[in-house]
């Protein structure tokens, strides 16, 4: 499991996330829970929402971006990028 990677930024006490290349996609996405985050998939289609759970190859995302009352689950394995907002 991976481990939530923070920095205190130089200009106030904001957490901020890092990827990690060095890891599987799943461990990148578990260290991203609870933080808005934008999926591309295989099929060229882009959602955004924030990571609830990461289980069983399958990523639950909620509050979906423009579908506030929608979740998703996504297989981990038509993720093709993860675009998230580090600082």
């Amino acid at each position: 499991m991976a481990v939530l990677q923070t920095a205190q930024a130089a200009a106030g006490p904001k957490e901020y996330v890092q990827l990690n290349a060095a890891i599987p996609m799943a461990d990148n996405l578990i260290a991203m829970k609870g933080r808005t985050v934008t999926v591309s998939l295989t099929s060229g289609q882009i959602v955004t929402g924030v990571v609830k759970e990461v289980q069983n190859n399958l990523l639950h995302l909620e509050k979906l971006s423009q579908k506030e009352f929608y979740d998703s689950i996504i297989r981990v394995d038509l993720i093709v990028a993860i675009e998230v907002r580090v600082r």
